[in-house]
């Protein structure tokens, strides 16, 4: 009886005993051959095998005040810009841009149109609905908005005003191709016809 419990204890010590991961073991057996090329290796496999290693990330050293300067300056410069089309503008200080672009489908090789909705600060609200504006990734302003308003491009309608009319276009297009020298004589002789059918 004595016999098999000291067989128990002795089972028990040895399956207690804390076992080292099978990574810690081969590092220590490669330990020797790492130590001149890596000084950090060497230093975990000296560690006690039966010990957890434990991987630390290296903290970086505190720039200096005038790095931490040219460090935001050069964010500032590469902010990224849109321009886009006011939808909405009823909000007060937030105005919501749809930016619009094309692009070709990876199997049929059409061109699609796809179009995204930013919400953007203007302090002063002076931008309306439908005018063109450029906008400016910037800190969030709240939950949806991180991008603000740099300029208006053009005013609404603006662009209506000033482009020709459809009648103008059409009668450019008769004299380009020469379509008014034979029209007119035709045109000439009716309207003289329905003259004399008037006067009569």
């Amino acid at each position: 009886m004595a016999e098999k419990t000291e067989k128990k204890t002795v089972a028990k010590t040895t399956t207690t005993r804390p076992k080292a991961p099978a990574k810690t073991r081969a590092a220590a057996a490669k330990a020797p051959a790492a130590a001149p090329k890596a000084p950090a290796k060497a230093a975990v496999a000296a560690r006690p095998v039966g010990k957890r290693t434990v991987a630390r990330k290296r903290v970086a050293p505190a720039p200096a005040a005038a790095g931490e300067k040219e460090q935001f300056a050069w964010r500032r410069l590469r902010r990224k810009t849109k321009v886009g089309v006011v939808v909405s503008a009823k909000m007060a200080k937030t105005i919501i841009v749809e930016v619009g672009r094309f692009r070709e489908h990876p199997l049929y090789k059409k061109m699609i149109r796809l179009r995204k909705r930013f919400a953007a600060h203007d302090e002063a609200g002076e931008a309306k609905a439908g005018d063109l504006v450029r906008i400016q990734e910037s800190r969030p302003f709240s939950a949806t908005k991180r991008w603000r308003l740099v300029e208006v491009i053009s005013r609404a309608g603006e662009a209506g005003a000033a482009a020709p009319r459809v009648a103008d276009i059409s009668k450019a297009l008769e004299q380009q191709e020469g379509v008014t020298d034979i029209l007119t004589p035709e045109r000439e002789q009716d309207e003289q016809e329905t003259e004399e059918k008037a006067q009569e």
